[in-house]
């Protein structure tokens, strides 16, 4: 990589900076703008982006060469927040030591998707357009708009670009991110999607037609309600992974009961289940409770019932008098 500026730099073909020159060519040039002459992030460029999203500071180089690539292609900003690469735990590395630690996705806005959209069908000379949004709800009926305070089961958006249409459905059980909730015990629908339902599942459908209306420009790229679903799920996994370590670490996991069991027997099977631990437990109690309420009546000397235990002691050694007395008459 290069962190020398040329002398005039020359913004790469179809970025928003070159278009804002063009328009304005007081518009001074930037020292982190694309330039024609590279091929990859300089480093200014790459600490610029690294203060945007700082897990880019981690990122390899051939993904970092992609995410430039995206942003030459689809004319997008990432400067401006337009467009850029998010990394996400893959949690397939755990079972698989050939699977990348992290995933990278390239995101942007649902603006950016229309802009890309409506610049790929401009350049080809054709009109693009969208017919009707449909909303439907969990019977399958079709409405117009909806209304209704429950959340829409699907919506359905169609682009029309020259004479082709591209339809696309989204789901909610498909797009709808959940999280786990403390509190109520149970998992809930993300916040904004719980305010706006209908809204944040029309951006899915709509980025889906785009994408299918713009193959070329939009493929590999993703709106953020989009993979909203998949970072709901990374924070469960997380979550779920650390409880699993603090159970762990309590000795609360099935092994461990099972270890403790092969203790008290040697010869027994380390693969005891946690009920037969449980009962194992349950039995010295059992045990101990008869115990308490014996204990007291031999030892102690004082009471109501140590009144009768010193009468019997005394009646017998007169019994033993009286015979004695007899044999010797």
């Amino acid at each position: 990589m290069t962190d020398e500026p040329s002398a005039e730099p020359a913004a790469l073909e179809g970025t928003v900076v070159e278009a804002a020159q063009a328009a304005s060519p007081s518009v001074p040039a930037s020292a982190i703008v694309l330039r024609a002459d590279q091929d990859e992030f300089d480093h200014k460029q790459l600490s610029t982006l690294a203060l945007i999203s700082p897990g880019l500071a981690g990122a390899p180089r051939g993904h970092l060469a992609m995410f430039f690539h995206y942003c030459v292609r689809t004319g997008l900003d990432p400067f401006a927040r337009q467009i850029y690469m998010i990394g996400r735990t893959n949690w397939k590395a755990a079972d698989n030591p050939d699977e990348p630690e992290k995933t990278w996705t390239i995101q942007t806005g649902i603006d950016g998707f229309r802009t890309v959209a409506h610049r790929a069908a401009a350049k080809a000379g054709e009109p693009i357009s969208y017919e009707d949004t449909v909303y439907y709800d969990s019977e399958g009926n079709a409405h117009d708009v909806w209304l209704s305070k429950a959340y829409p089961a699907a919506v359905k958006v169609t682009v029309l670009r020259g004479t082709a249409r591209f339809p696309f459905i989204a789901r909610w059980d498909e797009f709808a991110p959940t999280y786990y909730d403390r509190k109520s015990g149970a998992y809930v629908v993300a916040k904004m999607w719980q305010q706006m339902p209908a809204h944040m599942l029309r951006k899915c459908a709509e980025a889906g037609a785009l994408r299918m209306a713009a193959p070329q420009d939009l493929s590999g790229v993703y709106v953020d309600e989009e993979m909203e679903r998949a970072d709901a799920e990374g924070v469960v996994r997380e979550a779920e992974e650390a409880t699993r370590r603090l159970r762990a670490a309590a000795g609360l996991e099935a092994g461990n009961g099972a270890s403790d069991g092969a203790r008290d027997e040697p010869g027994g099977d380390s693969g005891a289940s946690d009920q037969d631990t449980s009962a194992a437990k349950a039995a010295p109690r059992k045990r101990a409770r008869p115990a308490k309420k014996e204990a007291p009546a031999p030892q102690q000397g004082s009471g109501p019932d140590s009144e009768e235990a010193p009468a019997a002691a005394k009646r017998a050694p007169r019994k033993r008098a009286t015979a004695s007395r007899r044999a010797a008459s």
